[in-house]
């Protein structure tokens, strides 16, 4: 197949150069035509013009003439590496090996749908999952996915040890469908306190117990609803604070943990099933939540045993975009308005 993608590149490389280099010749015999129709003895200088021109173009016309090509070349070569590029360089496969035994521990809670959809395209992929969330009840939906509370971490470890399960990544996923909204001032403090404990501080305080007994280089992804707190949308206080915090505790893994492999998930607009955002107060439509979020955080995952694919995340840094205008929120939130986004 590569030698097929080859021969296409010269044949194209070939046919354009054979097309400039024909184009240059009838341009030449055109001037040295013009040159010699005319009658004029008093134009001598006029007669002798296209001659001089045709000196010009056989004295620069081949330099040009080959750089013409090389350009051409490189930019059919480029394009056919593009269009052939999914058939060219590897890929993660879409599921795990059959008898693959890779376990992902999940802070979240079920009934935020990104969460819910995260969890079950884990668990269809091949990984046994480990939902731990505040006040789980330790139970098993399939053989494979289990609800644990923070206080049965111990449990999660002695099922890894017995089955010689590996623990791939530890996944960190505050809700960002379920977030009250309002003015700061006419929120219940109380239910703002319930918000971060139950999305932050509860995730914080189990995986400060469980890292000690890990690996140096595990792998951690914070997923963090930070999109209203980037295009500066009032009303979303919760999400604000969530965000904020889960960012600062993100940085303050990689100061204190430098060997694990730690990422930050920017959350943009996700559309999932009949649902067009993930976010409740912002009508607009995301992007789908299979290409844009479940496919690149599972490559992410699974990047880890191989060293192309690990390559490959490394050059796209430790920070992550997911969902529509989420990078664009990152970078530009500040001068871009919504009426603006819409549009894009």
């Amino acid at each position: 197949m590569s030698s097929h993608v080859v021969d296409k590149v010269f044949d194209t490389g070939f046919f354009w150069f054979k097309k400039v280099e024909s184009l240059n010749r009838r341009i030449i015999e055109n001037v040295k035509e013009l040159g010699s129709s005319s009658i004029d003895d008093s134009n001598g200088a006029l007669k002798d013009a296209p001659h001089a021109a045709a000196d010009y173009y056989h004295s620069l016309g081949r330099p040009q003439l080959g750089l013409i090509a090389q350009v051409v070349g490189t930019s059919a070569a480029a394009l056919l590496i593009w269009s052939y590029r999914h058939k060219l360089l590897p890929r993660p496969p879409k599921h795990l090996a059959q008898g693959d035994k890779k376990c992902i521990l999940l802070f979240g809670h079920m009934r935020d749908p990104i969460t819910r959809q995260i969890v079950m395209d884990l668990y269809r992929r091949g990984f046994v999952v480990f939902v731990c969330s505040e006040g789980g009840a330790s139970e098993t939906d399939d053989d494979g996915l289990f609800h644990i509370a923070s206080s049965d971490l111990s449990n999660m470890i002695k099922y890894l040890c017995e089955s010689s399960t590996v623990l791939s990544s530890i996944l960190i996923v505050p809700n960002s469908a379920y977030n009250l909204s309002g003015a700061f001032t006419t929120l219940s403090t109380t239910a703002v306190q319930d918000e971060l404990r139950r999305n932050v501080f509860t995730h914080m305080h189990a995986l400060s117990k469980l890292i000690p007994h890990l690996i140096a280089n595990v792998q951690i992804i914070l997923l963090a609803p930070s999109l209203p707190r980037n295009l500066g949308i009032p009303h979303h206080s919760p999400e604000y604070l969530v965000a904020g915090l889960i960012e600062s505790y993100y940085k303050t893994l990689r100061f204190e943990y430098p060997s694990a492999k730690i990422y930050f998930c920017h959350l943009g607009l996700l559309k999932i099933a009949s649902s067009s955002s993930s976010y409740k107060n912002l009508p607009y439509t995301g992007t789908a939540i299979g290409t844009s979020l479940l496919r690149p955080l599972y490559n992410l995952i699974v990047s880890q045993d191989s060293w192309w694919f690990s390559f490959c995340e490394v050059l796209r840094g430790k920070q992550r975009f997911y969902g529509k205008w989420s990078m664009l929120g990152y970078y530009f939130g500040n001068w871009l308005p919504l009426k603006i986004l819409y549009h894009l």
